[in-house]
């Protein structure tokens, strides 16, 4: 009998502390986010380690993205793809093993901005959000077809 009040205590602090770590590991800012709504409706974030690269041969119409996928289970990967003034141009998907991708159709010299989001389901009811949105400009172009500046990404 005596042991039961102590047994007591520490579960209710196991609980609290328990809901209190899964407060924690959820929230989401989302604010000043290009893509919100992923991040209002995510299950959780990670860290991709996303990198925005120049895409060879032709960096003035392309981007190369690579990412690290989350430690958690998941389907497959959506990136979200945006012009800097939030305007929605496209979402690609990628089976579950891609890390990198290589979208068309960009335009030179304009900045994009990029989120990863990993599908927990087939259906991608459920999903995890990159951390944060990535950004990246393509090289702009002189009248003469001449790359006249570099990638700039963050």
């Amino acid at each position: 009998m005596k042991y039961i009040l102590p047994t007591i205590i520490i579960l209710m602090c196991a609980g609290v502390i328990g809901v209190l770590f899964y407060i924690t590991t959820t929230e989401i800012d989302s604010t000043g986010k290009i893509h919100a709504d992923l991040f209002d409706q995510a299950k959780r974030t990670w860290d991709p380690v996303m990198e925005v690269l120049p895409f060879e041969p032709n960096p003035t119409t392309q981007l190369t993205i690579r990412w690290q996928p989350p430690e958690k289970d998941y389907n497959h990967f959506v990136i979200w793809i945006s012009t800097a003034s939030g305007e929605l141009l496209k979402s690609e998907s990628g089976e579950h093993d891609r890390v990198s991708l290589d979208p068309d159709g960009l335009e030179p010299g304009t900045e994009y901005v990029f989120a990863i989001q990993a599908c927990i389901d087939p259906d991608c009811k459920r999903w995890y959000i990159g951390q944060d949105e990535y950004r990246g400009t393509t090289e702009r172009l002189t009248e003469e077809g001449d790359i006249t500046e570099t990638i700039d990404a963050e």
